[in-house]
C-alpha cells in the first residue's frame, strides 16, 4: 500500500488516536453535554408543568371570581328589589294615611258646615218669628194673645217651607 501512498502504521496510529479521542470526548464532553441536555429538558418540562398548574389555578380563580360576581350581582338585585318594594309599601302607606286624614278632615269640615247651617237656619227662623210678630202687631194694631201668635207663626213657617 505504500505505492498508493498509504502507510499502514500511520493509519493504525490515526485510528488509535481517533479511538482515544472518542473515548476522551465521550468521558469528558459527551456525557456532561447529555446530562446538561437532560437537565435542561427536565427544567423545561417542569416549567411547562408549573405554567399549566398556574394556568389551571388562574382558571379556577377566574371561575371562583365569576361565581362570586354572579352571587354579588344577584344579591344586589335582590336588595334593590327589596328596597324598591319597601319604598313602594311605604309610599302606599303614606298615601293611605294621607287619604284617611283627608277623609277625616272632609268629614269634620262637612259636620262643621252642617252645624253652621243648622245654627244659621235656627237664627233665621228666630229672626223671622220676631219679624213676623212685629209685623203682625203693626198690621193688626193690637196685641194678639200668645196662642194666636204661635198659630200665625206656624202657618207662616209652613208657607215658607212650601
Amino acid at each position: 500500500m505504500a505505492a498508493l501512498g498509504f502507510d499502514f502504521g500511520l493509519i493504525v496510529a490515526y485510528l488509535i488516536n481517533f479511538i482515544i479521542l472518542v473515548v476522551i470526548l465521550r468521558a469528558f464532553a459527551y456525557k456532561p453535554v447529555l446530562a446538561m441536555l437532560e437537565r435542561r429538558k427536565k427544567e423545561i418540562a417542569d416549567g411547562l408543568n408549573a405554567a399549566n398548574k398556574v394556568r389551571e389555578e388562574a382558571e379556577q380563580e377566574r371561575s371562583r371570581f365569576q361565581s362570586e360576581l354572579e352571587r354579588a350581582r344577584q344579591s344586589s338585585q335582590e336588595e334593590a328589589s327589596q328596597i324598591a318594594k319597601g319604598t313602594a309599601d311605604m309610599r302606599e302607606k303614606i298615601l293611605a294615611e294621607a287619604r284617611q286624614e283627608a277623609a277625616t278632615f272632609k268629614a269634620k269640615a262637612q259636620a262643621e258646615i252642617e252645624a253652621e247651617r243648622a245654627a244659621m237656619q235656627a237664627e233665621i227662623r228666630r229672626q223671622m218669628v220676631d219679624l213676623t210678630v212685629s209685623l203682625t202687631r203693626k198690621v193688626v194694631g193690637r196685641s194678639l194673645d200668645e196662642q194666636r201668635q204661635h198659630e200665625l207663626i206656624g202657618q207662616f213657617l209652613a208657607e215658607l217651607g212650601d
